[in-house]
């Protein structure tokens, strides 16, 4: 019989934190989406950057089953749901105060969350994600 190293192997990635000091611009194109709703330039990119911020962090939250992130996730997923009704009414880009409120917290909690995971962990998000969207897109185009 065949000796076998009983040794798990990880994937090596660099914890998240160290991910977002050698790239700080996730964080900063967050928070200047957040900033261009206000300015009133937004467009539905910006919305875009916002609703994938969310569903990454869900997911992740989701994984940890942290469920005070997963109560932020859920208050801005409303907020970006009103936005989206209110776009497709008006055809313009806009928030209310309690919306601006609920996706400032978003884009705090998800610098804090994603500063206390492993690299894994984010690189799993946004996999999902990506398959998630793809499968979406997907059952659109065949209705």
């Amino acid at each position: 019989m065949k000796k076998q190293c009983k040794r798990k192997h990880h994937r090596q990635l660099a914890p998240t934190m160290v991910a977002m000091f050698l790239n700080p611009e996730i964080s900063i194109q967050e928070r200047m989406a957040v900033q261009a709703l206000r300015g009133g330039w937004a467009s539905t990119d910006t919305f875009n950057l916002l609703a994938d911020a969310r569903d990454m962090l869900l997911l992740a939250a989701g994984e940890r089953e942290d469920k005070s992130v997963i109560g932020v996730c859920q208050l801005a997923g409303i907020a970006l749901m009103n936005m989206k009704d209110r776009y497709n009414d008006k055809k313009k880009m806009g928030a209310t105060g309690e919306e601006f409120a609920a996706l400032d917290l978003l884009v705090d909690v998800s610098e804090e969350f994603w500063k206390r995971q492993p690299g894994g962990l984010f690189v799993d998000a946004e996999k999902a994600l990506r398959r998630c969207r793809k499968l979406n897109a997907e059952e659109i185009s065949m209705r």
